[in-house]
């Protein structure tokens, strides 16, 4: 039988098999939880009142929309790891894709990743930005790291256009290095925005992780390091220390395999938090995201026969700015 490589041993193929076993395990680990996550945001942010709320169903359609980008980059690079298995196995059977189809297939996988990590920035971006009761210069500057990041996905992808040649693998083991820079700094910028914020109204969070037990406050300080995208930034951060083979096989490997999937997970559970009102963020926030449910019914003025008339009467003299007077003890 003819084979497309010069005979592998069998520590070659050991090696191989065994990067195929952990990528699989791996990305199959982190893509359960993010269909746990989007079915539990599906569940939150469908409830009645759904309509009625913009922003939640702008969101609801994000998460939706990558998810749906997730599946169909799963299905590709369970695809091509099949075909390029095929290939160093030197199968060369009519099911072996031609090296064309394969590259196309590689490449609308990678247009699809990086248009994961661009969104997944412009989620935790928006946090910052609702932080800040949407100041017109952090809009601006988080626009414009944004703007670098979909320019270094354009640039990445541009300069893979040429097709490789028949004996280069077709496994995403190039990533997205040059977008590590723009997408980190996009992160970190938001991190340090929410930080800054969180340092301003220090007493107030300090009061809120405190006013519970030991497990709820690990839970509260948890759920603020993700939403500040601290942790988001830290995973970017071991990518690219194992893209320069700083963590031993497989750790490049793995990262590669699943970042995207978590690059759609992570402003999920962002956009859980937001909604559930578990959000320390929205704690010490001025600003509503819109998204939250009312638990209470919304205020109005007050009418005779809500109240005894003597409180009727005092709310109404506070509420017309009139000179200090008695009020009407009317029973």
């Amino acid at each position: 039988m003819s084979t497309g490589l010069d005979a592998p041993d069998v520590a070659t193929y050991y090696y191989q098999y065994k990067l195929t076993v952990y990528d699989n395990l791996f990305v199959g680990i982190v893509y359960g939880v993010y269909i746990v996550l989007y079915v539990t945001s599906v569940h939150v942010l469908t409830k009645p009142g759904f309509t009625s709320s913009r922003p939640r169903m702008f969101m609801f359609g994000i998460t939706t929309f990558m998810f749906a980008l997730a599946i169909v980059a799963l299905v590709l690079r369970t695809a091509l790891g099949f075909q390029e298995m095929q290939l160093f196995l030197g199968n060369t059977s009519a099911n072996t894709w031609s090296f064309d189809r394969l590259f196309v297939v590689f490449m609308v996988e990678g247009t699809i990743a990086r248009l994961m990590y661009i969104l997944s920035d412009i989620v935790c971006a928006w946090r910052a930005v609702v932080l800040w009761n949407r100041d017109k210069r952090v809009i601006a500057i988080l626009l414009f790291l944004i703007l670098g990041t979909t320019a270094a996905a354009g640039c990445e992808l541009g300069l893979g256009l040429v097709p490789p040649s028949s004996q280069v693998s077709f496994q995403s083991n190039q990533g997205p290095l040059i977008m590590v820079g723009p997408t980190l700094a996009t992160n970190l910028v938001s991190t340090g925005l929410i930080a800054w914020k969180a340092w301003q109204h220090r007493v107030s969070v300090k009061k809120h992780l405190g006013e519970a037990s030991g497990s709820m406050r690990v839970g509260r300080v948890f759920a603020l390091l993700v939403e500040s995208g601290f942790l988001y930034c830290c995973l970017w951060i071991v990518y690219l220390i194992s893209a320069f083979d700083l963590i031993p096989a497989p750790g490049f490997t793995i990262m590669d395999g699943v970042l995207l999937f978590v690059s759609g997970l992570y402003p999920t559970l962002i956009i859980i938090l937001v909604a559930m009102q578990k959000s320390p963020v929205e704690y010490y926030s001025t600003h509503s995201t819109g998204m939250q449910f009312a638990r209470v019914p919304a205020l109005r003025p007050p009418r005779v026969g809500d109240m005894p008339p003597y409180v009727y009467t005092i709310c109404q003299e506070n509420t017309n700015d009139s000179h200090k007077r008695m009020p009407s003890m009317v029973l």
